[in-house]
């Protein structure tokens, strides 16, 4: 993979649009390395490309464009030519959220109360991707419902909208049904089995003891020192 190429499609990303990659950048404007990889490794002409070859361009051939941060795992754009999220008062009608199954059960019944704000796109093909990357389902959003029971939307560039809550009458989905519960529900942990209770016998688990003569704290006279003391006493 060419260096100029990937530079390239880097800066297009981190400083321009990362909304069309499905990315939001965090408070200080970083991104994980991890979902910009599976973002680049989506698009057409870049499928080929690894991790290690994203981190060498950060680390060598693009230092004064990129900021890496190796040990969290984050990058981002030194000059960003967008803002944050701003507020929207008028959001498409429909709007695509990917739900992982196992948490769809509850958001099904509850809405969505998650502390990450939930991650919306009008666009359907831009949301299949980013159910694929994470193994998600996708569910349709009633943004008209969703606002006259008083959810907020905001607009990050143009392609994504986030809300950190939606009311459940807002949300279609697959049905949640006792086959969908079997399928995803998570299995409540087995408690562990008792360990087995070994009857104790003496007789025949007691290890043999040398014979020891109780004395009672007195010690044993042995003749030749009791000799000796006597001829101290002596004087001999």
């Amino acid at each position: 993979m060419s260096p100029e190429r990937l530079t390239k499609l880097l800066r297009y990303i981190l400083a321009y649009r990362p909304d069309e990659f499905g990315l939001i950048p965090d408070d200080e404007g970083f991104v994980k390395i991890k979902d910009l990889h599976l973002a680049i490794s989506e698009t057409d002409g870049f499928r080929g490309v690894r991790r290690r070859e994203i981190e060498t361009l950060l680390e060598v051939f693009a230092r004064e464009d990129f900021e890496y941060r190796r040990e969290e795992g984050l990058v981002r754009a030194r000059e960003v030519f967008f803002e944050p999220p701003l507020y929207e008062e008028s959001p498409p009608r429909l709007l695509y959220l990917p739900v992982k199954p196992r948490a769809w059960i509850q958001v099904s019944e509850k809405g969505w109360e998650q502390p990450r704000p939930a991650l919306m796109t009008p666009e359907l093909e831009l949301a299949e991707r980013l159910a694929r990357r994470r193994g998600a389902l996708l569910v349709e959003v009633d943004t008209v419902r969703a606002r006259n029971s008083g959810a907020v939307f905001l607009r990050f560039i143009e392609k994504l909208y986030l809300t950190s809550w939606l009311p459940p009458e807002a949300l279609r989905g697959p049905r949640v049904d006792e086959k969908f519960r079997a399928r995803y529900a998570p299995r409540p942990k087995e408690p562990p089995e008792p360990e087995p209770i070994v009857p104790f016998r003496p007789e025949t688990e007691l290890p043999e003891l040398p014979y020891r003569k109780i004395t009672h704290g007195k010690k044993k006279k042995i003749p030749w020192k009791e000799g000796r003391k006597e001829k101290k006493k002596r004087g001999w």
